[in-house]
């Protein structure tokens, strides 16, 4: 049954099949050849894979990220980065850097990072004299923060999967996604040097108060969401409730740049979004189930035991794993096909099921920069009017510095552990 499950996924997979109807097929494939178990069992799994509380989650950080987006969020915080770092060398570039570290904590998605903040920096940056591949790749690079830095979607996803506490997670990514943004403005700094990029204006202190005062909404929405879970006000869950009221109320009544239309179309592509990433899970649920009982991952991680005992050489071979499977699969349903495999092995190696998130959700976001499927930089060189080839051929060194951060987000557990622990001391 294993093997026609895997022969039948991965040869629909070949065929260029979405990965969640290729998963579900594969399902029903492995059932039907297969007598030890009744077909009833496909969809009472897919109806099991809906039954969870904080997968309800997902629908309503997806939606108030929309209409905080729809709502000028973007704009004013490009404005307050810009007070704040524009001064610097290469100053555009590091505006776009803490732009989209401010809009991680408001959308959770890299991809809606790299669109609004692409779209109002890579222009500007072009009429600076910027390299184009340079600015694009840039913004790309910088909207993997997205994912990681909390409220984040992949988190939720993991958290479900792993039975771990999603608040835990949004905690412990808060540190790892600071760490990439300060590395990524070491380069982005060398690079603006080497190249005689240009430094803004130094804002004055009259400036810098009133844009933090117009930003200031904005900014509150991740405190809002963290310090209410924190404190037991809400669960993550109905967080994301408190995210979509909050948004709804500043969009309409305090900055007033969100119209019922933007509503409406915030709506149609939230149920979109929602449909496919449920789907996914419950599809991925089965195929999970199947190479449980199958013994796949217990197979899979004897294997890799078999060939080292050392954690440091273990936890590399999972990195290049997932790296791999990262550049060929968006997070979502890398996520959820690497999590079952992976996760009783690393609980072998003693490692904290929640810095095994942290490196997981990491691991992945680097494939959003990364050929081939590369999502991020093809929205940010659409945004440029370049081609794929020159904004590949500017991604490697931020690539570089990515892949040096996970090694450490993967090395040194208290990055991603010392903040959770230290808030339930």
């Amino acid at each position: 049954m294993a093997l026609t499950l895997s022969v039948v996924f991965v040869a629909l997979l070949l065929a260029n099949v979405p990965v969640a109807f290729a998963m579900g097929l594969g399902g029903l494939a492995a059932l039907l050849v297969s007598d030890r178990y009744p077909l009833a069992i496909l969809d009472q799994r897919m109806f099991t894979a809906f039954d969870s509380f904080p997968l309800m989650a997902i629908p309503f950080y997806i939606l108030a990220g929309g209409l905080m987006d729809h709502g000028g969020i973007s704009g004013r915080i490009v404005r307050l980065a810009s007070t704040l770092v524009g001064h610097f060398r290469g100053g555009l570039a590091m505006v776009a850097i803490v732009s989209c570290m401010f809009f991680s904590g408001v959308s959770g998605s890299a991809v809606a990072d790299a669109a609004a903040i692409g779209s109002a920096l890579i222009p500007a940056m072009t009429r600076r004299n910027y390299d184009p591949s340079f600015s694009a790749a840039l913004v790309a690079s910088s909207a993997v923060m997205g994912p990681v830095i909390p409220p984040s979607i992949p988190m939720v996803l993991y958290g479900v999967l792993a039975g771990v506490s999603i608040a835990d997670l949004f905690i412990a990514g808060i540190l790892p996604g600071i760490v990439i943004g300060l590395a990524l403005m070491i380069v982005c700094y060398w690079e603006a040097v080497r190249n005689d990029y240009p430094r803004e204006p130094r804002a004055t202190w009259r400036e810098f108060a009133t844009e933090l005062r117009r930003s200031v909404w904005a900014l509150m929405m991740p405190v809002i969401i963290l310090g209410g879970i924190l404190s037991g006000v809400f669960t993550p869950t109905e967080a994301g409730v408190a995210a979509v009221a909050y948004a709804l109320v500043i969009g309409t009544l305090v900055h007033r740049d969100l119209r019922w239309n933007h509503v409406a179309t915030v709506l149609r592509s939230t149920v979109t979004g929602t449909a496919v990433v449920m789907f996914l899970v419950a599809t991925s649920t089965l195929f999970a189930w199947l190479m449980t009982v199958e013994r796949v991952p217990q197979e899979i991680a004897a294997t890799m035991m078999g060939w080292t005992t050392n954690v440091v050489l273990q936890l590399m071979l999972i990195n290049v794993f997932l790296l791999v499977l990262g550049t060929v699969l968006d997070v979502a349903p890398a996520l959820i096909l690497a999590v079952p495999v992976l996760l009783p092995l690393v609980k072998q190696l003693g490692v904290d099921p929640v810095h095994f998130g942290v490196i997981v959700v990491v691991n992945l976001v680097v494939g959003l920069i990364t050929p081939p499927v590369a999502p991020t930089l093809v929205i940010t060189a659409g945004i440029a009017g370049i081609s794929l080839d020159r904004i590949t051929a500017a991604i490697w060194r931020f690539l570089i510095t990515l892949l040096a951060v996970l090694l450490l987000v993967t090395y040194i557990p208290a990055l991603s552990t010392w903040l959770p622990s230290l808030l339930k001391d």
